[in-house]
């Protein structure tokens, strides 16, 4: 469920950078989405001992306030904002390196290189080349379309597709 609900913050906000929508109607979307990973993360004792799915309930619970935020003053250059990005890809880079260790499903792999991948480019866009509306919107095509892969990994279980094992 993880999956779903990241790769619907990542479309939302990529969404936004790829200057699709306004920022309030964005911040509205984001801030549900941060509510939902909070709660969840807080009612399953962080994913009940789930070292990976406990740190993505909690980093994207975070996040996605961060995200809120950032569109809410239409400040998406904040460097906060760019610095917990990377925070949080290095926290699935690390995530994939435990799945990959423990030989999880493909897809729980897939998804955290993604992950990481597009919030390391978040950082760059955010906190390094502020200044740059262009790259900006390039990263937020490229989160929206990380988003619906995250959201196809989420399903893939129960679309019958196998992805193996890392």
């Amino acid at each position: 469920m993880e999956l779903v609900i990241l790769g619907a913050v990542l479309i939302t906000y990529g969404w936004y950078w790829g200057g699709v929508t306004e920022a309030r109607t964005t911040a509205y979307a984001l801030g549900v989405a941060s509510l939902l990973l909070g709660l969840t993360f807080a009612f399953t004792g962080g994913a009940g001992g789930d070292v990976v799915g406990g740190s993505w309930w909690a980093f994207g619970a975070i996040f996605a306030m961060l995200a809120a935020a950032s569109a809410w003053n239409e400040s998406s250059q904040d460097r906060t904002y760019g610095m917990f990005a990377l925070l949080f890809g290095v926290v699935a880079f690390f995530g994939y390196i435990y799945l990959a260790d423990v030989g999880a499903d493909a897809q729980w792999g897939y998804g955290a290189l993604l992950l990481g991948a597009t919030l390391v480019l978040h950082f760059i866009a955010a906190a390094l080349v502020a200044d740059s509306r262009g790259f900006r919107a390039f990263v937020g095509w490229m989160t929206l379309i990380a988003g619906a892969a995250l959201v196809f990994f989420g399903f893939a279980e129960a679309l019958g597709v196998d992805f193996g094992t890392l």
